[in-house]
């Protein structure tokens, strides 16, 4: 009793103080920064040409503005399930509206550095689903053309419907007969470049209209016999082309003398046979002067019904680019000036007016987007090539296996890639300048350190990217199929280079989610900063060693075999064959240049990877044991088979799994259900560990447990006859005391899935022996954890308990010799973190989060963070990043005491979560979905967030009118939101309200938590305006009945993501809740009080900042 109570004492001692308190807001602090890639399932595009900024919408109602690279703003609808169907700029204002499928129109602003949604409108009624948008070229007004034929007007202003509405029947009195019953849905409005009163109404049966909207008449009237698809003027005015759904386009003249017959025959470019719907059309002049015509669509249906293409033709000069995805929308942008977007001194008040003053009928770019990819041809190049993608370029070409994220690159090692990148795309990218060059960048100083993002694909590529800001660039991409033989493997396919001329495809993008061998998949990769020395590890236990070189060289790959079974006699492999190493002497150009091969047997996926280039050692691992391997002589220096002596099956390759069958988990249920009833039935107190129940704990009384510690969840017992027990899950390279206190020697640890750690000493030859004299390595120390939880991550700490450097930053002076003193080596499991002194391994301290918390860890991290101490002298702290299953980051100092927790990735994002990579920043990145990495940091000082804004031309503020009260920008107050005001995605969780408190301190009694003080201090007077209109239509005659209801809300609220697991919605109130309580359980006390909750309402003129 008196050690619990003294247990008791010590652990109310350890309650962090004010000034630490203090200093760790300091230093943490969760929040969602920017995503890199391409949006996912992109669903609609639009451009401004004023101000040169790109719209792009998602099916899960998303919306991103892009300009010059490190100029991103982000939106999100507030519907996710509600799709954005199309996107239209007001050119010039900073304003945009979207449609999404759920017939609702929502209006945008971009503002000095937000981009947030002013109002909302949904129409309700018969035949009320609107099929075509015009935004008048004023500014003022957007025509709304329905599927019920009739077209509305919406004042952009007030974001409502006007009277001012064009009938369908109306327009229908002086059309053929033909189209007297319904000419069916509005496809298209457009406006007359020179005369915007007349505008231009396609209706999806073939009729065009050409209506005058000061008479109300129409003027032209002009007949097709097939579907209509899409509209598009000439440069003056003088005529249209209309493309339609047999795959033929018209041009229709509509001078002086103009009669509805067209100006020439139908084309149909791809027929006679019946070819498919050309589902867009642009008329435009090139930048020679030739008139250039761009069109999606009109294959051949019989032949090439499966391609994706949109063509363009110039003269002789007839090009159908080829995507491998679906194409959603184009459009052309004029050359780039050299400020890349000049401010319009007027405003422009026609469609000549707008696209004279930006040249956009001139065609210089065509920006093509497809579902899966974003691709930009470059007019203005002889060959028509695509233009090299600063940013949107699709991460998932080739399907994403692994990921590392590398700090502080070398730059030698940093240009030379770029090299090579530059090299390896020279003929293949156009030089040209990026035409979305709108926005300025602000505020953010040039990096001084160079950050490295690499990728592993399924097709055995390596691709690396520069994520030091916040566009993510691609740099180069190594290929390792060249390395090897096979039917379907490095064989170049002819029939793409001996394509039929007719049609002329080319194909464009980089999307190509198809591969040829799946035992090409990259598993494991690693990428040494300073000697830019790559190691991969792949899916049919091959590794791939590769220098960096500045030239290409024509040299012969060392091949090494290595057999991790060979000591199992009867072992028989089940799975895949090993790859075929091509013979002879390979060509490779500049850049990554492999030097060896290591082939593993049997050949399972690599599971771990490890390499030190200081002494020119690799080790990997499989689901059958590991191998230490000598780079510098391409030798096998020593193998481990950690299988089970009884199992022969050689199933090991298969996913991690805590059961062999489920028979056996049966049985094993009922043993345990047989063993609590007979400890049930005992009535006097039985020994604190029996021998049946190693993992098991003394269980005191609850009132003792109650007062010593927080109640731990059972965890379950794993046996150590686990067929899966023998993967090994990492491997770590370090100089430590494994032997004596006396000296340091080199060593190589190892985890595997059972909890079991593998500890060898290497004897390393001096420099200038190294290639003669050879390198030994020997088992030295072996530990067996208790609990068998899968080890995934080993560290050695200093004396100062900052994890050890990396003997070639010592060597290179990038860090300094490791602090004097005890080493201590962190163990990291599934479920706990343990803590053993060096060499004697005795346990020092442990945390158990499986216990506590109920979740297991699946990705761990040491990382540094940093902030300004007293005198000014920087305050640096190393701590250890732990990723849950759950989703949840953790940061832990290094006695193990919590520091943050964060809700960090969604729980059911299986994907995010396991593909979540850490700096040592205190960063991360992980797959949002299959082709875009979301940004997080843990650190509240390193932070990357767009630092840009957009100028405005003083007639656009003016058109813009006052500012609105307050406006909801996605979840936060602009002008509260400093830090990412545009991102959507930037939650701020450091109210979470347990992140400072050490897990092992009890409770406070009680806390009372009042919402109003400085710790929320985002909370901020929210004024949204939400109308509704339902339109009742009827026969021009009788008129039509709207009617139209206006809702504002004020409201004080916080606003964050509920699934993130962070406060979501909280009304002004005071709660009285246990410290330390879950922030979600908070969430629920005021979902209980919110119904008594006065909702408070600004007074009539006061200040709501």
């Amino acid at each position: 009793m008196a050690g619990r109570m003294l247990k008791f004492i010590r652990g109310k001692g350890q309650q962090p103080s004010a000034e630490r308190q203090k200093l760790q807001n300091e230093l943490f602090a969760f929040r969602k920064t920017v995503q890199h890639g391409f949006p996912h399932r992109a669903s609609a595009l639009a451009w401004d040409p004023l101000l040169r900024l790109a719209a792009l919408g998602t099916a899960s109602g998303a919306l991103k503005v892009y300009g010059r690279p490190g100029v991103e703003l982000y939106g999100q609808h507030t519907n996710p399930d509600a799709a954005v169907t199309a996107i239209h700029f007001i050119p010039g204002t900073g304003r945009l509206i979207s449609l999404c499928d759920d017939n609702s129109l929502h209006l945008w602003e971009i503002t000095e550095k937000s981009l947030v949604e002013l109002k909302s409108h949904l129409l309700e009624g018969k035949n009320k689903k609107v099929s075509a948008l015009c935004v008048e070229s004023s500014g003022k007004n957007v025509l709304l053309g329905t599927e019920g034929g009739n077209i509305y007007t919406m004042d952009l202003n007030t974001f409502v419907i006007n009277e001012d509405v064009i009938y369908q029947e109306v327009v229908m009195q002086n059309c053929p007969e033909d189209f007297k019953v319904n000419p069916g849905a509005v496809e298209a409005v457009c406006e007359h470049p020179k005369t915007p009163a007349r505008i231009l109404i396609g209706y999806s049966r073939g009729l065009v209209v050409l209506w005058d909207r000061a008479n109300s008449a129409p003027t032209h009237t002009f007949v097709s016999n097939q579907q209509l698809e899409s509209l598009c003027w000439n440069d003056d005015g003088d005529h249209f082309t209309s493309s339609h759904n047999d795959g033929s386009y018209v041009t229709w003249e509509v001078g002086g003398g103009a009669s509805d017959r067209p100006l020439k025959e139908p084309v149909t470019p791809y027929g006679p046979y019946p070819c498919k719907a050309i589902s867009k059309i642009l008329n435009r002049t090139s930048v020679t002067g030739e008139e250039i015509t761009i069109y999606a669509g009109g294959m051949p249906r019989a032949s090439y019904s499966d391609k994706y293409t949109v063509t363009v033709q110039q003269g002789e000069k007839h090009v159908a680019f080829d995507f491998t995805s679906r194409v959603i929308d184009f459009f052309t942008t004029s050359a780039v000036p050299p400020d890349g977007a000049p401010l319009q001194e007027q405003r422009p008040d026609t469609p000549a007016q707008l696209f004279a003053q930006t040249v956009n009928q001139v065609a210089a770019a065509l920006v093509v987007l497809a579902e899966e990819e974003l691709v930009v041809i470059d007019l203005c190049d002889s060959r028509w090539r695509p233009l090299r993608l600063p940013y949107l370029v699709s991460i998932h070409a080739s399907a994403v296996t692994t990921a590392q994220l590398v700090d502080n690159v070398a730059s030698n090692v940093y240009d030379n890639i770029v090299a090579a990148g530059q090299q390896q795309t020279e003929n293949i990218y156009s030089p040209g300048a990026w035409p979305i060059s709108g926005g300025v960048l602000s505020g953010a100083d040039p990096p001084t350190e160079r950050q490295v993002l690499l990728t592993g694909h399924e097709d055995g590529s390596v691709r690396f990217w520069d994520v030091t800001g916040v566009a993510m660039t691609p740099l180069y991409k190594y290929t390792t199929a060249q390395l090897f033989s096979g039917e379907e493997i490095g064989e170049t396919n002819d029939s793409q280079t001996d394509e039929e001329e007719w049609p002329p495809f080319r194909r464009v993008g980089t999307f190509d989610p198809y591969s040829d061998d799946p035992r090409l998949a990259v598993k494991r990769v690693i990428l040494c900063p300073l000697s830019g020395m790559l190691t991969i590890g792949g899916a049919a236990g091959h590794i791939v060693i590769a220098s960096l070189k500045t030239s290409s060289n024509t040299a012969e790959v060392k091949s090494v075999s290595v057999n991790i079974v060979s000591d199992r006699d009867g072992f028989v492999w089940k799975g895949h064959d090993q790859l075929t190493l091509r013979a002879g002497t390979l060509t490779f150009p500049q850049g990554y240049q492999a030097t060896s091969v290591v082939q593993l047997s049997p050949p399972a996926a690599v599971t771990a990877l490890a390499a030190q280039w200081e002494w020119g050692v690799v080790a990997a691992g499989t689901a059958h044991g590991l191998c230490a391997l000598d780079a510098v002589q391409a030798r096998q220096l020593a193998v481990k088979c950690t299988l089970n002596p009884h199992d022969h099956s050689g199933a090991g390759d298969t996913p991690i799994s805590r059961r062999k069958s489920f028979k056996k988990s049966l049985r094993e249920s009922f043993r345990r259900l047989r063993k609590g009833r007979s400890q049930r039935r005992a009535t006097t107190a039985t020994s604190p560990a029996s021998p049946a129940q190693p993992a098991k704990k003394p269980i005191p009384s609850p009132v003792e447990e109650a007062d010593v510690k927080p109640v731990e969840r059972a965890v379950e017992a794993r046996s150590n006859d686990d067929g899966f027990g023998s993967m090994v899950r990492c491997l770590y390279f370090a100089r430590t005391f494994l032997i004596n206190t006396q000296s340091s020697t080199p060593t190589l640890w190892a985890g595997t899935n059972n909890g079991t750690v593998y500890a060898f000493t290497l004897s390393i030859p001096n420099t200038n022996k190294r290639k003669e004299e050879q390198v030994t390595c020997t088992l030295a120390k072996e530990i067996q954890l208790k609990h068998r939880a899968p080890v995934i991550g080993i560290t050695v700490l200093d004396g100062a308990a900052v994890p050890l450097p990396d003997p070639l930053e010592v060597e290179r002076g990038v860090a300094s010799l490791p602090e004097p003193g005890t080493h201590r080596v962190c163990i990291t499991s599934e479920e706990q973190f343990k803590v053993f002194t060096l060499p004697s391994l005795k346990p020092h301290h442990k945390y158990k989060l499986t216990a506590h918390e109920g979740a297991r860890v699946r990705r761990t991290a040491f990382a540094w963070f940093e902030c300004a101490g007293a005198g000014g002298a920087a305050h640096r702290e190393w701590c250890l990043l732990c990723l849950t299953n759950l989703g949840d980051c953790l940061v832990l100092s290094p006695e193990l005491r919590r520091q943050l927790n964060a809700a960090a990735v969604r729980k059911e994002d299986i994907n995010g979560i396991s593909s979540l990579c850490f700096s040592k920043r205190g960063e991360a990145l992980y797959l949002h979905s299959s082709s875009e990495l979301q940004r997080i940091t843990l650190s509240a000082t390193k932070v990357t967030i767009a630092h840009c804004q957009v100028l405005l031309a003083p007639w656009a503020v003016e058109l813009r009118g006052p500012a609105e009260e307050a406006p909801l920008t996605n979840g936060e107050h602009r002008e509260e939101a400093v830090e990412a005001p545009h991102d959507v995605t930037a939650a701020s969780a450091d109210i979470t309200v347990d992140s400072v408190r050490d897990h092992t301190a009890q409770p406070e009694p009680e806390l009372n938590i009042n919402l109003q003080n400085s710790q929320v201090n985002t909370s901020s007077m929210v004024v949204k305006t939400s109308t509704r209109t339902a339109v009742n239509e009827n026969s021009a005659e009788n008129g039509t009945a709207t009617t139209t209801t206006t809702t504002t809300v004020t409201e004080n609220i916080l606003e964050h993501n509920r699934e993130e697991g962070v406060i979501t919605r909280i009304e002004t109130g005071t709660v009285t809740v246990p410290a330390g309580t879950d922030p979600k359980l908070i969430l629920e006390m005021f979902d209980r009080q919110r119904e008594p909750l006065a909702v408070p309402v600004a007074p009539a003129g006061a200040d709501t900042n």
